[in-house]
């Protein structure tokens, strides 16, 4: 489908990157979850109505049985993306303690591994705001570089590495900074 809108139009591409890069590295710990709750919602308003109708053909049922779907599906993923983190957290700390102290008992390595759980899940904004500020950074600096490109002129590498590094910087300290002031 990105092929063919490059075919309709060449600029196209390239502008989506530059935007949804300038959104992503300084807006993007905050339009992750919203983005999986709107693809949650969806998904269940698109595929619920083909589900429930294999099982009932009640026009009610059917009518309303898809936004009921979305909002379950919504409401789950949104559970599932906070247990992950404690869980990748925990299982994390199970290899380290693994690793660091092997002849420890099974309580210390299920302390650790809830103690490095906690820790993930509850700095998880921080490790977003950095993950989204580089994405976005680099989206941002590939569609900038293709735009530039339309012009006559060409950023180098050293250019393309110092724009994703700086916008990296620059959108990390954003998110960072406005997260402390929202919560």
């Amino acid at each position: 489908m990105l092929g063919e809108l490059v075919m309709y139009d060449p600029l196209f591409a390239p502008v989506i990157l530059f935007i949804a890069g300038i959104f992503l590295a300084f807006r993007g710990r905050r339009l992750i979850p919203l983005a999986l709750v709107m693809c949650s919602l969806a998904a269940g308003f698109l595929y619920g109505g083909g589900i429930i109708s294999s099982f009932t053909d009640n026009p009610d049922i059917i009518r309303w049985g898809p936004v009921l779907a979305g909002v379950i599906l919504a409401v789950l993923v949104n559970l599932l993306y906070k247990i992950a983190f404690f869980a990748a957290g925990a299982l994390l700390g199970f290899f380290i303690s693994g690793i660091f102290l092997p002849e420890a008992p099974l309580s210390v390595t299920a302390g650790i591994s809830l103690v490095t759980g906690a820790l993930v899940y509850f700095f998880r904004n921080f490790v977003f705001s950095v993950l989204t500020a580089v994405l976005g950074a680099v989206l941002f600096t590939t569609g900038a570089v293709n735009l530039v490109a339309w012009t006559g002129f060409s950023a180098g590498r050293t250019c393309y590495i110092a724009s994703v590094v700086i916008i990296s910087i620059l959108g990390a300290a954003h998110q960072l900074r406005s997260g402390r002031k929202s919560g």
